[in-house]
């Protein structure tokens, strides 16, 4: 079962202006000094699996770099 906390925590990292442009996984567990965006607290398999299922809900969107997958609130 996915824990809704951690998908409030993804919901309010995607919301804030500093990920208008969406996020990658790695901006979503790991926020550096100068930013100011909430973090998502929980293990990478967590995290991974309350993304899909925001995805399957449609209420997270996935877009693709170059290399890597790009995370929107639809």
């Amino acid at each position: 079962m996915v824990n809704s906390m951690i998908k409030r925590q993804i919901e309010a990292a995607l919301s804030h202006p500093e990920a208008e442009d969406g996020l990658y996984f790695n901006n979503l567990i790991v926020v550096h000094e100068e930013e100011e965006r909430p973090i998502v607290v929980g293990d990478e398999a967590e995290v991974r699996a309350a993304l899909d299922e925001m995805i399957k809900e449609g209420t997270v969107v996935v877009t693709h770099s170059s290399s890597e997958q790009i995370y929107c609130l639809a």
